[in-house]
């Protein structure tokens, strides 16, 4: 087949969907298939080069906080063609451009998550009526338009699916994230066995909805019964700033490490442990960095919110959003019942390679383009 990835974000822009997009149109294409990527260019980049195999095209756009404005795009995807077109949203624009300039293609929509506008970007704070209308807005304009006209849409989560007011009403499929499992386990080969027995992780984009301040409020409350335990914080963001305001005094425990290469990465997931994902808002639909923790057997705790509390299974543990104390109280007992957490850390590998290996996933969502393709052109 030939196939179509739209997505507003792209690699080298790091996130969630971008990471998703990346590894489904890498396993599509290692299984034979020809993927073409339709991106904003955010950060600028070249219009158009050959990712990993991939060809990407990037548009002009104006960068939005979150949501890239893509100029004329209803023109600029009307000349590419394939047998289906895989849009994700959020943001809105690219799934809608496709919607307007691909009709005559099967279009299938991923749903990562509601777009939740958060309290506040670095130092300013969003008024309330200011979040009502830029999501009121999106739900009228943008959401129930594309969703009336997609031929299918995909959930990553039953639970998430089932609390989404945009959803409702709608038909779906669950299939969930992934990761290239033999791809990582290439990269996790030459990395030591040793574990550290006290280093807490956290991964992801530094930004108000992922609740690392409520890690920091738990480093500190750990800190006074393991006083040589270390959190390391990876990523950057706007909020970066005002959280290292928060661990002052702390320095030599919390430690900020910004973006670090791939392989750094896998080597902490695998040395870390236990792996801490403390969002609390529907912008947090997933969470991939719990399947590449399990995938090392590293144990995760996480939020109990919608789409999160389906992935863990027996990897982890799942604590009371915005609780410091919920999330101390778990890295408290991964601390002091290392057996086990040896066994949760096996119980999560075994549930990536039981399910969410993009082998797996890719082919189940192949197996909905094809039925998509055969609906459409049927008399």
């Amino acid at each position: 087949m030939r196939i179509i990835q739209a997505s507003s974000y792209f690699y080298p822009h790091i996130g969630g969907v971008e990471t998703h997009v990346l590894e489904l149109s890498q396993t599509l294409q290692d299984m034979g298939h020809d993927v073409i990527v339709l991106c904003a260019a955010v950060p600028k980049s070249r219009p158009t080069e050959v990712l990993n195999g991939l060809n990407v095209h990037r548009f002009p756009a104006i960068d939005l906080p979150y949501v890239p404005y893509m100029f004329a795009l209803r023109r600029r995807v009307a000349q590419f063609s394939a047998n289906v077109v895989h849009s994700h949203y959020p943001p809105p624009f690219m799934s809608y451009g496709t919607v307007k300039g691909l009709p005559q293609i099967p279009h299938v929509l991923t749903y990562h998550c509601d777009l939740e506008i958060p309290d506040h970007i670095a130092n300013l704070r969003i008024p309330n009526v200011c979040k009502n209308l830029v999501q009121q807005v999106n739900k009228g304009l943008y959401a129930k338009p594309v969703l009336d006209k997609v031929n299918q849409i995909i959930a990553t989560t039953q639970s998430y699916a089932q609390s989404s007011s945009v959803l409702r009403g709608y038909q779906y499929e669950i299939v969930p994230n992934g990761i290239r499992l033999q791809a990582f386990d290439k990269q996790l080969h030459d990395v030591s066995n040793e574990r550290m027995s006290k280093q807490v992780l956290f991964v992801g984009r530094l930004s108000s909805v992922k609740g690392i301040d409520y890690l920091i409020e738990a480093a500190k409350i750990v800190l006074k019964q393991h006083d040589d335990a270390t959190f390391l914080i990876v990523g950057d963001g706007e909020e970066r700033q005002r959280l290292e305001a928060l661990a002052i005094g702390y320095e030599n425990h919390i430690k900020f490490c910004g973006y670090i290469s791939r392989r750094a990465l896998i080597a902490l997931y695998k040395r870390s442990t236990v792996l801490v994902l403390p969002s609390f808002t529907r912008l947090e639909a997933f969470g991939v960095v719990l399947l590449e923790a399990m995938a090392c057997e590293t144990p995760v705790i996480a939020s109990r919110i919608p789409g999160v509390l389906d992935v863990i299974g027996e990897g982890g543990f799942l604590v009371t959003p915005r609780s410091p104390q919920s999330i101390a109280t778990a890295i408290l007992e991964i601390f002091e019942n290392p057996t086990n957490a040896r066994h949760m850390g096996k119980k999560g590998r075994q549930l990536v390679e039981q399910k969410y290996d993009w082998k797996i996933v890719a082919q189940g969502i192949l197996d909905l383009y094809a039925n998509v393709a055969e609906s459409t052109v049927r008399p």
